[in-house]
């Protein structure tokens, strides 16, 4: 078991979901709940950093992540800034969760290069961690070179970084250079092959395993309406049959049949049913839909497989959202 102190985040809703007032109001309540981080997601908007600035000013204690951002849209000197501002702006809450998305994204969406992604996180880290620790970078790697120096003073302790991580190379990296790893959409009983895998990775760099914070999103909805929760979810889930990293994963967890159905779905034209390809049983493994000891149980499961730090991730219909993150919030709190 690590030697973090166990903690329990939360993903916070986006402003599409609800506006920053009320979202502002939730932040309070979840600090107030017990919640030790929140995790906010950067995909198609908003901003990250900024909407944690944002949080930053309505919380006092609660820590402050990234929950992902793509290293690839932002140089690794920008993204250093970035955190190292929310750091001194949050008197040292900030956690800088980084990731490498996908090639759509990355590539598609914002015109930028996706090679080497596991050698673009390495040497990421390795400028990130120059910045944070000396104020000045002066690297020249394969992917990314840097040679600058910081004009900020800074009196906080360096923002802890966290890598996401689905197969082994990334889990390894993990280890070898993170302070915490992120899983995703994996059940409990994956958890040893994949925290050994990071455990892995710290020994090889003559790290100490044990100081590796291990954080899992598990996707909740603490609801009564269990079907089109169930949904939704299922919805989601089709939506990464098409994304190399979660194939394989998800082949290892016995999806890869179901999600190849969805790919045949979806390509013959029947996108609105091609979720129905996963089954109920499969979304099971890796979410929890239903009731608030469901879903506490689900996270009691994770902690006895090593995790310590679970990231209660709220799901549901977009109409019901609002809903459905407050109730699952509340319903989880100091699980």
């Amino acid at each position: 078991m690590a030697k973090t102190k166990p903690g329990l985040g939360l993903v916070m809703l986006t402003f599409g979901a609800a506006p920053l007032a009320k979202n502002s109001e939730l932040v309070r309540e979840a600090e107030a709940l017990g919640y030790t981080a929140l995790w906010v997601p950067e995909v198609v908007g908003p901003d990250a950093f900024i909407t944690l600035a944002a949080y930053a000013l309505n919380t006092s204690r609660i820590e402050l992540g990234t929950g992902i951002v793509p290293i690839q849209i932002r140089t690794p000197g920008v993204m250093a800034m970035s955190f190292l501002t929310l750091n001194e702006l949050s008197g040292g809450r900030a956690l800088a969760g980084l990731g490498v998305s996908s090639p759509v994204i990355v590539e598609r969406w914002h015109g930028a290069s996706y090679r080497k992604p596991v050698t673009a996180m390495r040497e990421c880290i390795q400028i990130m961690r120059q910045l944070f620790t000396e104020g000045r970078s002066k690297f020249d790697g394969i992917v990314y070179k840097s040679d600058f120096r910081l004009g900020m003073r800074l009196t906080q302790k360096p923002p802890r970084i966290y890598v996401a991580a689905l197969n082994p190379p990334m889990l390894r990296l993990a280890g070898e250079l993170a302070d915490g790893v992120l899983f995703n959409y994996s059940p409990p009983e994956a958890m040893s092959e994949l925290i050994g895998e990071v455990r892995r990775g710290a020994a090889d760099a003559g790290r100490d395993p044990d100081a590796i914070d291990m954080g899992v999103y598990l996707r909740m909805c603490v609801t009564a309406d269990e079907r089109a929760a169930m949904d939704a979810f299922k919805r989601e889930l089709a939506g990464y049959a098409f994304v190399d990293a979660y194939k394989q994963m998800f082949g290892r967890y016995g999806l890869g049949d179901e999600l190849a159905e969805v790919r045949q779905r979806w390509q013959a034209g029947k996108r609105d049913d091609a979720f129905n390809a996963i089954s109920d049983a499969s979304a099971a493994k890796i979410g929890a839909v239903g009731s608030a000891e469901r879903a506490r149980e689900f996270v009691a499961r994770f902690r006895q497989a090593g995790i310590t730090h679970p990231i209660i991730f709220p799901i549901g219909p977009a109409d019901t959202i609002a809903r459905d993150f407050a109730n699952t919030m509340r319903a989880l709190a100091g699980a």
